[in-house]
């Protein structure tokens, strides 16, 4: 089962605007020496819409190269992905893979896309499938109630991400005649809600990884009440970098590129932020982060 903090690892570019491969590896080491169950790629906050088809399947080649064969990898892809591509660049340096089938506007074609995929039995079974589920997030109407209409995508399914009202997802999952694995996304935002109602796991940004690692490893001890109380200390950070995406982005980077002591670099797609107001903000934030952290 896919379950742990399993972190999105942000997109560091050069001052080239190439791929920076070095601040990949540090994030995914340092994720690692924290607890953190695996790593996840080509997520919303990691930019990774920005990257090419070639970088996206290189990228995911170098982390697979760099990653133990018992850690989680999770691949996020988009309805224009090859999946059967990306999945057998993953089979070739691991047993399994966990891809996360983004459910854009028209579900049509990520259904489509999962089809094609395990029209290869060999490569389906090696793959835990998952669907990105967030109406209002993403352009998209497809939640977790809509499976009971798709019978075969829904057998095939082994977890979701899902970033929706918590209550109204907890009505659809209950309906469904299947258990799923519940990931949380947006770093962990609204986490003790998703985990009442049978969250396993976690997918935070980089510099969320340690800090939430603790918190789930409580509540799954039955430490309900310590759990809560650590996930307070750490809402308020929470919801100043969940503003809007680009915010988690920024934020994300620039906190992380200051815990690894890494150049910030450049973005691919500039946010259009305030660079001075941005930078006050970072410097406010920053010392309650690493109390977070126990620094």
């Amino acid at each position: 089962m896919v379950a742990g903090v399993i972190p999105v690892l942000y997109s560091f570019f050069t001052s080239s605007g190439a791929l920076d491969l070095d601040a990949h590896e540090r994030q995914m080491a340092w994720t690692k020496s924290g607890g953190a169950a695996g790593v996840a790629l080509f997520g919303l906050a990691s930019e990774g819409a920005a990257l090419s088809p070639a970088e996206r399947k290189a990228l995911l080649s170098h982390t697979c190269k760099n990653l133990s064969p018992e850690d989680a990898l999770l691949v996020t892809v988009r309805p224009d992905d090859d999946i059967q591509d990306l999945s057998r660049s993953a089979i070739g340096y691991r047993d399994r893979v966990s891809l996360i089938v983004q459910i854009g506007k028209d579900p049509t074609r990520s259904i489509n896309q999962i089809d094609t995929l395990f029209s290869d039995p060999a490569l389906a079974e090696r793959i835990d499938l998952g669907l990105q589920l967030a109406p209002g997030l993403i352009d998209t109407a497809f939640s977790a109630g809509s499976l009971s209409a798709h019978p075969t995508l829904l057998k095939r399914l082994r977890f979701l991400k899902a970033e929706y009202n918590s209550i109204e997802l907890s009505a659809h999952l209950s309906s469904l005649d299947k258990p799923l694995a519940l990931l949380v996304g947006r770093h962990g935002q609204n986490l003790i809600e998703y985990l009442r109602i049978g969250a396993v796991g976690v997918i935070p940004g980089t510099e969320m990884a340690m800090a939430l690692q603790p918190i789930l490893a409580a509540w799954t001890a039955g430490q309900r009440q310590e759990a809560t109380q650590a996930y307070c200390r750490i809402a308020p950070y929470v919801d100043f970098a969940m503003q809007d995406l680009d915010t988690v982005i920024d934020v994300g980077r620039a906190i992380t590129a200051r815990a690894l002591d890494m150049d910030l670099g450049v973005r691919r797609v500039s946010s259009g932020l305030e660079m001075n107001a941005f930078g006050r903000a970072i410097d406010t934030w920053w010392p309650y982060w690493k109390a977070m952290h126990g620094n």
